[in-house]
């Protein structure tokens, strides 16, 4: 029997949901992230700044938006999951 095989990658589908959550017409209020060893899932909200960097195997979440001025939230706390940790993410 053939397998069959998801047409969308994993950060395609993460992508996927992050479009989702930002949209007004749905009712979705915040992404929950599952890492491997941790117990309870990091929740992000609409406003956060994600950065998938597929070369470094890495994700990036800022808490909120970089500013209409185009400057960098670096003052802001940020997150880094190895894309091979993450186990599921989830709209809530």
């Amino acid at each position: 029997m053939a397998r069959k095989l998801a047409a969308l990658t994993f950060t395609d589908q993460v992508r996927q949901q992050l479009m989702f959550l930002r949209h007004p017409e749905y009712q979705y209020g915040a992404l929950h992230l599952y890492v491997t060893g941790v117990a309870e899932p990091w929740e992000f909200g609409p406003e956060d700044e994600f950065e998938f960097n597929d070369e470094t195997g890495v994700l990036v979440v800022r808490d909120g938006p970089t500013d209409e001025d185009g400057h960098d939230n670096a003052d802001v706390p940020e997150y880094v999951f190895r894309l091979d940790s993450i186990v599921a993410c989830q709209l809530v």
